[in-house]
Parts: C-alpha cells; structure tokens; sequence
C-alpha cells in the first residue's frame, strides 16, 4: 500500500520521515487530552482530520516523494480538513481546521476560499484518504454554547488544543521523541510556600501592617475550600497579596483538582518582580514568566521551551499578554489558550483593565469561569465593579484591614484648585531627607528632577527596563541605609513596585491612581506615620483614559466626596468612571459574527505610539555583536528587548532626520555609532536642541 508522509526530513531517505497516518493519530490522542475538559470528541475529530489535505499526490510530491505529475504550488492542505469537516456539519471544526497554520480568519472569508479550492477534497479522498477516517461521529456541541458569541471563544479553545498538539507531536518527531518537562507538583509547591511563609512570620516585627499581612493569609487560607468561581481579594497596598493570593490559589488548586495558577500582572515594570518572588520559593522551573521583556539570560531552558504553551504550574504574564490572547487569531497567540481551562487565574491590579474594553474583558471572565473551569482572582485596594455574578470576596473583614492603612498614612488633598509650580515643588523636594514624587508625563519627570538637583533620582519610560531595574534597586538600598533619596518618577512606580517612603507627592489624577501612590509611603508601617501630599500640576495627564479619570475624582473633590479611605468612594468612582467611555468597540458584534481577524483588530489594550529604539545601555554592544553574527531571529530580538524605550512617531523621525537612529526590523530602530548621548544615564532617551554626532566617537 502507498504511504503518505506528514513531515520529510530534507537530506535523509523516505524511510525515515513521518508517516501521516502517525501524525494524525498522534495529534488527535494530544489535541483529545487537551480539549478534554471543555470540548469531549471534538480534540479527536480536530487531529484526524487537521492535514487530510496531505494525502492528495500533489501534496506529497510537494514534500519530496516521487509521485506522477507535478509538484502542488499552492501546499494549503488545511482545506481538506475544513472541507470535510463541512461535510459532515462539524461546522466549528471548519474554522478551527483553515487556520491551523495560517490563523483564524473571518467566516465569510473561510467560507470563500473553502469555495474556491473545493475539488481538493475529492482529490485526497482519489489519492489516498483513508475511509475510516471519516467515519467517526460528531459530537454534540456544548451545552453552553447558546449564541456565536460564545461560540467564538469555543473556537478559539479547540483550536488552541489542536495548535498545540499539531506542533508537539511534529516537535517529538524532528526531536527523535519530544521532550520531557518534569514539573513539580501543586502539592509540593504548597509544601515549599507554606514553608517560606512560617519562615517570613516567625522573623517579622509585630507591627500593625504584618498583623494585617497575618491576617489576610488566614483568610486566604480559608476561603481555599470553596467551589470554583470569581473572587474578590479587595487588600490594602502593602498588604502582603503575593504571596496570600499564591497561597489561596495553590490550596483551592488542590482541593478542586485544577491544573495550574496563571499570575496576571498589568506592566512589565514589575512583572519581573513578582516572578523573582514566585522563583524565590519554588525554583526556577516551576515558573514560567510569559511577556514581552524576559530577558533570556535569566531564563531557564524550560522556560523558553514553554513560554509558546504555559506548559508549567505557576504562570506569571501580563494582562496584554493574557486578554489579547483571549481575542487573538494567530496561531502563536492562541496555542496557550487550552491551559488556561482548569486554572486559578490570580488577576492582580485589576483597577488597570482599561474601560474601553470592559465589556469584551466581562464577558470573556464570564466564560471563562462559566465553562471553562477557571477560578478567577481579582486582588487590589481599589476594586473596579466588574459585576461577575457569584463573586465572593476573601478578606473576612475588609473594614478592618483598611483601617491599618489609615494609621499608616494621612493624605493631604490640594487646599484650593491654584497649580503648585515645579520651581516651588521642587523647592520643598530639597528640603526632604528621603521623598517620591509622581507626576503626569515624562517630561514633566525630567523637568522636576532637573529643577530639584543633580542628586534628585528620575524614574520614567524614557528609560529602558534594564537601567529602571537598576535604578530601583538603587532607591531601595540608599532607604534601607537611611542615605538621602529624593526621587522623582511617572506614575510607572505606582503598581507593585515596592518601595517605602516617608512622604509622597502626587500630581492629582484617578481616585485609584492617588491610592496606590499612597502605598509607596510607610509601606511597612514602621514608621508613626508617612503623608502623602496630592498637588495640583501645572500639567494634566496624558489623554485618553487618565485625562478621564483625572475630571472624574477632580468632580468628586469638588463636590466633597472624595474620601480615599472609604471602599465606597472607589466604588462611585469606577462607576463614574465608566459611564464616561465607550466599553466597547466593537469587539462583541465582531464575536457574533465569527469575525476572528476582526476581533483580533479591535481588541487592543495597549494602542501602538511610535517605534522601539534599542537604548545603548549596559551591555548593549555585545548584545548587537549577537545578531551580526547569527541575525535577527526570535532569540536575538529578545535578549534587546529590556533595553527597548518606545517613541512618539514625531521623536522616531526627527532622530531619522538627523541621522542619529537606524531601522533595523519593523518598527524597531538602533542608535547610531557616534550618537550615544542622546542617551542619558539619568533620564534615558532625550537631548536638548539640535542633534549632532559627538566628534570624539570618530577619533582613534
């Protein structure tokens, strides 16, 4: 009998390539296991019928083996698949089959090329399409799946299940057998947090915050029991949640047979953070650290080997990174996506979700915790209405713990509505020993740190992530040591990043943005007590959503009812908040109409401003030297990617012009040879009037 191969091996005889029928049978066992949870059958039809379109003789010779007539042009075997799958009215494996190289398309478009390219269906079944291949039966569909809008998440999860089985079994055979990831369990990461955290208590002060801190992780602990569903752990800033949410996931993990935790984090600064606290406890091979800056000398083999499928128990990524997948097409973005079935997703700074994407970010929550066996998290001191139905909240007493806060530090609201200038704020920078100040834009940093003094430290995005981190570090050495540290920085500072000052000052913005501010001072409670001062700037945030924020917490001081010690006044405050935006573009009706690549479009959390431009920082040049000699692939770029500032499109060609900057791929540019300078050690990416090359970089 003929045989038809899936995979040759350039270079090496026939006989040792894949067999197809190996292929298939292999993806559909892997595709099955993954889809298991919310798609039964529908796994296995997905890997049996994926690269039908292999057996058509054009096909086979495209790869090699020696059949009558000529080589297939056009090698889109994924029709095949799809054509049956239309065929027998497994409609939803129609879309999911199409892309599974190319990526989701819209409906209409799958239905017209599946049009056009018709006749390759009967072609397969002449050269060699097995019969009992399709004499499997269809599954009945979900019970859940009640409109296409749920129908397009669905999708996207059994196409995930069959992406990432199409890829493993086809990694095993290139590889002689695939790999082996040998994780440890979630009952020995258990064993070693609860390990950690005994150790952390039994060394801590009794002050105020770690009882508090004590507090809140029996209530973790607690609340590990119940049923699977949405959660609120409503925390003040400082109060310890890392950790708690960790140990409250891995219980409920444990006790409700879930497969992994995924940490969910809004910004790289400070992702890497919480992912070094999580490898602290568990070791470097529990924890996959998933986003755009991993620095791959600090990753581990097993972290680049599963960073495509969150093939690990402890995930840690961006709200980007795990949303956009939620509404992507793409084969790379949508592989993931099975993982997160079965999951305790610890969302962390919710209050960031941006309002404009708020309804599709419900309604795939809803989903996800409707049918696809996810517990949802959602920890910060300013909790959003997300109105998830069934959410219970995990601190027994949130009254209480906030009234630690209140004792930890006093805000200062503005006097009247007269702007404070930068030349008297920073007059009265000078006169602190250790001080923050947050304002609006990254000049206005630059500016305010210039105007304090040469010892004033700056911390903004014109920094690339490499020298911020350092930066950081820096901050927190000089106040543990008690040395001066007068620190000006964009509100980058606000989330997460641990730091502990006595006194902050905050250009007035968002109710939730003042609140975390205020978790920069007396973190630790060690001191009686810290002030955080709330000024009116001479400038107003950027536009869009902080421009919003800011008239709406501008309204509710006006009128008195602005009292950021009150749960209730966040709570008027988002709801205010969200009735001044759209919540959604469009991203729904796209969903109802199956419109992948649509979808894909219109959800965007992050809108693109500018280019990339490699900062000269560090080891940069050996860093550059990698790519001439090896060029630009996946890795190179990765190892540049903490040393990346992004820029507005007018800097990017005014910096073109001057011949300071070159492209180097698609929206990402280096700097010059000779045109270092215009970045500087202390404020990052930016220069003062013309721009010329420094003639001493071209003297030998």
């Amino acid at each position: 009998m003929l045989k038809h191969y899936a995979h040759s091996r350039p270079g090496e005889p026939v006989g040792t390539w894949q067999e197809l029928a190996d292929h298939l049978e292999g993806t559909s066992t892997l595709a099955e296991e993954f889809a298991f949870r919310f798609a039964p059958g529908w796994g296995l039809l997905a890997g049996l019928w994926h690269d039908a379109g292999k057996y058509r003789a054009a096909f086979q010779r495209h790869i090699g083996v020696e059949m009558n007539g000529p080589p297939d042009e056009q090698s889109w075997h994924a029709v095949v698949g799809a054509l049956l799958a239309r065929e027998r009215k497994a409609d939803p494996l129609v879309i999911a089959i199409a892309g599974h190289h190319g990526g989701l398309r819209n409906l209409q478009d799958t239905k017209a090329r599946l049009e056009r390219d018709s006749e390759f269906l009967r072609q397969a079944r002449r050269d060699g399409l097995p019969p009992q291949l399709e004499e499997h039966s269809v599954p009945q569909l979900p019970s859940f799946l009640r409109d296409k809008h749920d129908l397009a998440l669905w999708i996207r999860f059994v196409f995930s299940a069959l992406v990432d089985a199409d890829f493993l079994d086809t990694e095993r055979f290139y590889n002689g057998g695939g790999r082996e990831l040998h994780h440890p369990s979630l009952a020995e990461l258990r064993d070693k947090l609860n390990g950690s955290l005994s150790d952390k208590e039994r060394a801590a002060e009794a002050t105020t915050v770690n009882g508090m801190r004590s507090r809140v992780l029996q209530d973790c602990r607690a609340a590990a029991a119940w049923a699977p569903g949405a959660f609120t752990l409503t925390v003040p800033t400082g109060g310890g949640k890392t950790l708690a949410s960790m140990a409250f996931a891995l219980d409920h993990a444990i006790h409700n047979g879930l497969d992994r935790v995924i940490v969910v984090i809004p910004y790289t600064s400070i992702i890497e953070q919480t992912a070094q606290a999580y490898r602290e406890v568990f070791g470097d091979e529990a924890v996959v650290e998933h986003h755009s800056s991993v620095d791959p000398d600090r990753e581990s083999q097993a972290n680049r080997m599963a960073s495509e499928n969150w093939d690990a128990p402890v995930i840690v990524t961006t709200s980007v990174q795990f949303f956009e997948s939620l509404y992507a097409n793409r084969t790379s973005r949508c592989r993931k996506l099975h993982r997160i079935s079965g999951s305790v997703v610890v969302f962390d700074e919710v209050q960031t979700f941006p309002p404009a994407l708020l309804q599709p970010i419900r309604s795939a929550l809803g989903q996800l915790i409707g049918h696809y066996g996810v517990s949802a998290v959602f920890c910060t001191a300013t909790q959003p209405a997300l109105r998830l139905p069934g959410t219970r909240e995990i601190v027994s007493d949130v009254e209480r713990e906030f009234a630690v806060v209140r004792g930890r530090c006093e805000f200062e609201l503005p006097a009247s509505e007269e702007p404070l200038l930068w030349e008297a704020l920073a007059g009265e920078l000078r006169e602190r020993h250790q001080v923050l100040a947050i304002v609006h834009k990254r000049a206005d940093a630059e500016n305010l740190a210039r105007l304090t003094g040469e010892d004033c430290i700056h911390l903004s995005s014109r920094m690339c992530a490499e020298h911020r981190s350092r930066v950081i570090e820096d901050i927190r050495k000089r106040l543990r040591e008690g040395e001066t540290c007068r620190v000006v920085s964009t509100q980058l500072v606000e989330a997460g990043v641990d730091v502990d000052f006595p006194e902050v000052y905050r250009a007035f913005a968002g109710a939730d943005s003042l609140a975390q501010a205020a978790g920069r001072c007396n973190r630790e409670g060690l001191r009686p007590s810290g002030r955080c001062r709330v000024f009116i700037a001479p400038s107003r945030p950027p536009r869009g959503i902080l421009q919003v924020g800011f008239d709406v917490a501008f309204t509710m001081w006006k009128d008195h009812v602005l009292d950021l010690t009150k749960q209730e006044t966040f709570r008027s405050y988002f709801d205010r908040l969200y009735g001044r935006v759209d919540t959604d573009p469009g991203v729904i009706a796209a969903e109802r109409e199956l419109r992948f690549e649509d979808s894909a479009q219109l959800f965007r959390m992050i809108e693109e401003h500018g280019e990339g431009v490699i900062a000269p920082f560090g080891d940069w040049q050996e860093r550059f030297r990698d790519i001439e000699h090896t060029g630009l692939n996946r890795f190179t770029i990765r190892r540049l990617q903490r040393l990346i500032v992004n820029l507005y499109p007018v800097e990017i060609a005014r910096l073109d012009r001057a011949g300071a900057i070159s492209r180097i791929e698609e929206l990402l540019w280096r700097v010059n040879p000779g045109y270092e300078h215009i970045y500087d050690a202390r404020f990052g990416v930016g220069w003062q009037g013309d721009i010329a090359a420094d003639p001493e970089a071209f003297i030998i």
